[in-house]
């Protein structure tokens, strides 16, 4: 990157942990200096624990825009913001915070809009397909928020912890009251679209959280998970006769409105 850094440069940040692994710091360098603006996005690695003082760091330091927030902070931050955008206070998940002139912090979401443009971007249409959401975080909520928004025909959402994933359920009941949305893995052998909205596939020692054996042949595997390397996720759906779309997808999808939010 050749931008010259002053002190009028306002700072960006891509909060997670681990976060190595993203890309998101990169890609949003690129898009300020295409868009010839004096920002710049640097990675912190900010550990559960830190995560109060980090956020107070960025109110009170007025040569902050703002971050994006990911695994494990976009329930957790929720609290640490001031106000929530439409989105936001629908998925109950944040992963972007834009600082405002007062100091005012401002979570919104784009990771569901994202990754409908995602899966749009490479041919595949939502409207009236059958979805599986893996998880019940706040990527898979935004997730599913955001394929109901597109029009699925139905969406059953799974997570290791049952009870989590009838809560996240019932939340989608509320704002989608006549969708067809289920919980647990009963209805996974027609399902056209599953989606891995964990963390799984963040280790090395992660394994795929649907086994082989349960990809429909012919449905769409695609991941939320960042990663240069097939994620076990993938590797399983792929084994299976799956096809794959990786997390990069997400992101290209909504680096723009990422982009827009933090720059306003």
């Amino acid at each position: 990157m050749s931008q010259e850094i002053t002190g009028a440069t306002r700072l960006c940040f891509v909060v997670a942990d681990p976060v190595r692994q993203l890309r998101t710091p990169q890609v949003l360098n690129t898009v300020w200096e295409t868009r010839g603006l004096d920002l710049i996005t640097l990675p912190a690695h900010v550990p559960a624990d830190g995560l109060s003082d980090f956020v107070a760091g960025m109110r009170s330091n007025e040569s902050v825009s703002g971050a994006v927030i990911t695994v494990p902070h976009k329930q957790s931050v929720i609290e640490l913001c001031d106000e929530l955008g439409p989105n936001a206070a629908i998925v109950g998940a944040v992963n972007v915070v834009r600082r405002t002139p007062t100091g005012r912090l401002v979570g919104e979401t784009f990771d569901g809009l994202g990754f409908v443009a995602g899966l749009r971007a490479r041919g595949f249409e939502p409207n009236e397909r059958r979805a599986l959401v893996l998880g019940a975080g706040g990527a898979a909520s935004a997730v599913a928020v955001a394929l109901l928004g597109a029009g699925v025909e139905r969406l059953d959402v799974s997570n290791r912890t049952p009870s989590r994933a009838r809560a996240l359920a019932e939340r989608l009941r509320s704002a989608f009251p006549s969708a067809d949305i289920g919980t647990g893995l009963s209805r996974v052998a027609d399902a056209e679209l599953i989606v891995n909205a964990t963390s799984t596939g963040m280790s090395p020692s992660d394994t795929s959280p649907l086994p082989p054996e349960l990809f429909p042949a012919g449905a769409l595997a695609a991941d939320v998970v960042m990663s240069a390397d097939l994620t076990p996720f993938l590797a399983a759906a792929a084994s299976s006769g799956a096809r794959t779309h990786d997390g990069f997808n997400m992101l290209t999808g909504q680096i723009g409105l990422i982009a827009d939010y933090l720059a306003a």
